[in-house]
C-alpha cells in the first residue's frame, strides 16, 4: 500500500504559505522552507495584491476529473502543479497549517477529534467544544480560541511589514472560534455566496491601499463530496462552476499587480459503504482504552491503557484494513513535521490507524453516525496531492 507522506520539505499547502511571506518580505517561521515558485515555473514578481482561493477537498486529481469534462480559459491540465496536505489531511489541521505556516507538530491542531485531557476528554477541533455539545463550548471551561495557537498566523506576520490581510468566508463560519483562531491580525468577513464573495474581494483589490492578501475560503464542494461522492454530478459540476466564476471576476474585474493562487486544504477519496469497518464501545477491541478514538474514518488515535495488547487486538480484527501504527519520533517527524511535545503527544494517543485503500473505520460515538460516499484524512494519493494553479495577467 503507497502512502503519500506530506512534504514538508518544499512542496506542502506548509511551504506555499511560507513563500508568500517571503514574497511580501516577512519574516518566515524558524525550519520551514518557503515553496520555490521559481523553480516550479511560476512567479509573482511585480505582484502587489495577492488572493488565495483554498476550495475546500478539491484535490488534485479530483480536479483532473474535473478537467475531462471541462475547460477553462485560463488554465489546462499542464498548469496545475502539485502540493501535498498534511497529516491528518483534514481542514483543521490543514487550514492551521495555511493560516500559520507551520506543521501541525507545531501548531497542535491534530485533526477533528483529539482527547485533551485539560478540557475532559474528546474534543472536535472544528466546533472548538467537547463532541456531542453545541459549538465554541470550549470557552466556557476557559478556552480563548486566540491564545491556544501561540504561531503567529501569516495576517499577523504581514502586518509586520506593512501588508494588510483579509479573510472570507462563509457568514455560518466567520464568528466561530477557529475562524477567529486563523484570521488573528486580519479581517474576517462573512459572505452568503460567490455573489457577495466576488463584491467583497473586489472592494478589497480595487481599494488605494498598497499591498495586501485575501484568503478565501470556500467550503461547500467538500459537503458535496461528503455526501454525494467526489465522482458525483453535483462535485464535479459545482467545482467547474466555482472555477469558471473566478476566471471571470479574474478577466474583467483583475489589474496587472495582482494575482490569484488556487489550491485546497486537502482532496477526497470515493469511499463505498462496502468498505466501512463500523465499531463501539462494546466490542472487545475497545476494552483497554480510556477514550473513544480520536482522528476520523480514515485515520484514528486509539487512546490505551495496554498498548500492545490494543495494538494486538486491532491487528486481529482490523489489519486487512488499516495500517496500525506505533508513533515513534521518527513517525512524527513524517507524520506532523516535528517531533511531537508530551502535551501533544497525549492528544495523538498510544496507536494511530491509517486506513488503507478506500476502507473507513468508523467509530459508532452515538449510534447517529451515516455513511459518507466521501472522506478524506488518510494518506492516499487522493486525500493528499492538492492544486495548485496561477491567475496572472502579464
Amino acid at each position: 500500500m503507497e502512502f503519500i507522506y506530506p512534504r514538508y520539505d518544499n512542496n506542502s499547502i506548509v511551504n506555499l504559505s511560507a513563500a508568500i511571506l517571503k514574497h511580501f518580505g516577512a519574516e518566515i517561521p524558524s525550519g520551514v522552507k518557503g515553496y520555490s515558485f521559481t523553480e516550479n515555473g511560476l512567479s509573482l514578481e511585480g505582484i502587489e495584491k495577492l488572493a488565495v482561493f483554498v476550495v475546500d477537498a478539491v484535490g488534485y486529481f479530483n480536479l483532473l476529473k474535473v478537467l475531462e469534462s471541462n475547460r477553462f480559459k485560463y488554465f489546462t491540465r499542464e498548469d496545475v502543479r502539485m502540493l501535498t496536505s498534511v497529516f491528518p489531511s483534514t481542514t483543521s489541521s490543514a487550514l492551521t497549517s495555511i493560516f500559520t505556516a507551520s506543521v501541525p507538530g507545531e501548531h497542535g491542531i491534530l485533526g477533528y477529534l483529539q482527547n485533551i485531557p485539560e478540557y475532559g476528554g474528546l474534543v472536535n477541533m472544528i466546533e472548538l467544544t467537547p463532541y456531542t455539545q453545541d459549538r465554541d463550548n470550549l470557552t466556557r471551561l476557559g478556552f480563548d480560541p486566540l491564545k491556544y495557537n501561540q504561531r503567529p498566523t501569516v495576517f499577523e506576520s504581514l502586518k509586520e511589514v506593512g501588508v494588510r490581510g483579509y479573510h472570507l468566508t462563509s457568514k455560518s463560519f466567520v464568528n466561530t472560534g477557529l475562524t477567529r483562531m486563523h484570521s488573528r491580525g486580519g479581517i474576517a468577513r462573512g459572505v452568503h455566496g460567490l455573489g457577495d464573495m466576488f463584491e467583497e474581494l473586489d472592494g478589497i483589490l480595487s481599494s488605494e491601499e498598497g499591498s495586501n492578501l485575501t484568503i478565501v475560503y470556500w467550503g461547500l464542494i467538500d459537503t458535496y463530496g461528503h455526501r454525494y461522492g467526489p465522482n458525483s454530478l453535483s462535485y464535479i459540476s459545482e467545482t467547474a462552476l466555482l472555477l469558471s466564476a473566478i476566471e471571470r471576476f479574474f478577466q474583467e474585474r483583475v489589474q496587472q499587480n495582482t494575482a490569484f493562487l488556487i489550491t485546497a486544504d486537502h482532496g477526497q477519496l470515493e469511499t463505498p459503504w462496502e468498505h466501512e469497518i463500523w465499531w463501539s464501545k462494546f466490542d472487545p477491541v475497545f476494552e483497554e482504552m480510556y477514550s473513544m478514538p480520536g482522528g476520523e474514518q480514515r485515520m484514528s488515535y486509539i487512546y490505551s491503557l495496554d498498548r500492545e495488547r490494543t495494538r494486538m487486538k486491532m491487528e486481529e480484527e482490523f489489519g486487512d484494513y488499516v495500517e496500525i501504527i506505533e508513533p515513534s519520533g521518527i513517525n512524527e517527524i513524517k507524520l506532523f513535521g516535528k517531533p511531537l511535545t508530551n502535551t501533544l503527544r497525549k492528544r495523538r494517543g498510544e496507536l494511530i490507524t491509517i486506513s488503507k485503500g478506500d476502507y473507513s473505520l468508523c467509530f459508532k460515538y452515538t449510534g447517529q453516525e451515516h455513511s459518507l460516499k466521501g472522506r478524506h484524512g488518510g494518506l492516499t494519493p487522493e486525500e493528499m496531492f492538492v492544486p495548485l494553479i496561477l491567475l496572472r495577467k502579464d
